[in-house]
């Protein structure tokens, strides 16, 4: 038994590795709800591109991305950075939802000096927690839907560096008088500043290769593997997903979730981490107590920048 175990093992290993042996890192792919952004070589896609687009002036509010979405586990979720923000996806009473980070809160430190100017008076706002927007920044605030995109104001205006800055839960806007009129308000890019001191990590800011086939569909493949065919109630059984694109080359970053369906017809699913550089993404779980000779159906689901393909196996228990 312990042979024919470890024939299994050695034949699995060796079918995942023919699939992806000696094949270079696949490029991701372009579809009707992802776009490329050629500037910085990131995709944008999904809930994270439906966020992005609801601003009028989305490159002035949120700056380009600076890298994918990824699964951040400094933020315990999957986030995307751009120049001035970052978008969280966060779990909500209605699901998971795409939000933005309160990096302003998260950034802000107390004790620069405050700008000598009035904080009251018609051209100013107070707001619930004490603090009031004034001048160019109310205009600005006003002028992009700032109690949506920017939170409500966590400073007075403050000196920084030599110039006017007020925080808000989730930006900072900066005074600059040498810009023309209507430009004098920018925001920080607080998405490079947070990424820069808590991440800080070069690879994710690399331009996507898919600036090569900007277009091009991918058409990912979705292959699924179990560890052992013949296996007992209880006993450890693993599942291996591997993503191809059309060319069986691996996917890296592929998002992936496996279903177990059972003969009385329920079902469990799970949530696997991502395929790695290989295309590849495994979970391990025990065998529930099912009578001898139930046969367990496996499918999996691989989603890469909106596009998606399944692919299934089985297995039977035998003791």
């Amino acid at each position: 038994m312990i042979k024919m175990k470890t024939i299994r093992i050695l034949t699995i290993i060796l079918l995942i590795s023919i699939i992806v042996f000696g094949v270079s890192k696949a490029a991701t792919a372009q579809s009707s709800d992802s776009i490329y952004v050629t500037e910085t070589g990131h995709w944008i896609w999904g809930d994270f591109l439906h966020l992005y687009n609801s601003s009028t002036d989305p490159l002035l509010i949120f700056g380009y991305p600076i890298t994918d979405d990824f699964s951040d586990a400094l933020a315990g979720r999957r986030v995307q950075y751009f120049q001035k923000m970052r978008f969280d996806v966060v779990d909500t009473s209605q699901g998971q939802q795409v939000q933005i980070a309160p990096l302003g809160r998260m950034l802000y430190v107390p004790g620069a000096p405050v700008a000598d100017i009035a904080q009251e008076g018609p051209t100013c706002r107070l707001f619930d927690n004490g603090y009031s927007v004034c001048y160019a920044f109310l205009q600005f605030f006003d002028a992009n839907n700032g109690s949506v995109f920017f939170g409500s104001p966590i400073s007075n205006v403050e000196v920084i560096d030599n110039r006017y800055m007020q925080y808000f839960e989730n930006v900072r806007m900066e005074w600059w008088p040498d810009r023309p009129s209507g430009q004098r308000v920018v925001l920080t890019d607080l998405g490079r500043l947070y990424f820069d001191k808590y991440v800080n990590d070069p690879e994710l800011l690399k331009a996507d290769p898919a600036a090569n086939s900007a277009g091009d569909l991918v058409r990912p493949i979705t292959r699924v593997f179990v560890l052992h065919s013949l296996i007992g109630a209880g006993e450890s059984q693993t599942v291996y997903v591997v993503a191809q694109d059309k060319f069986l080359r691996p996917l890296d970053g592929a998002q992936v979730g496996v279903t177990l369906s059972f003969p009385d017809g329920t079902s469990e699913f799970y949530r696997l981490n991502e395929t790695n550089e290989f295309g590849i993404s495994q979970f391990t779980f025990n065998v529930a107590n099912l009578p001898v000779r139930s046969v367990v159906n496996v499918q999996a689901e691989i989603n890469l920048r909106g596009e998606i393909s399944n692919g299934t196996s089985w297995f039977r228990l035998w003791w």
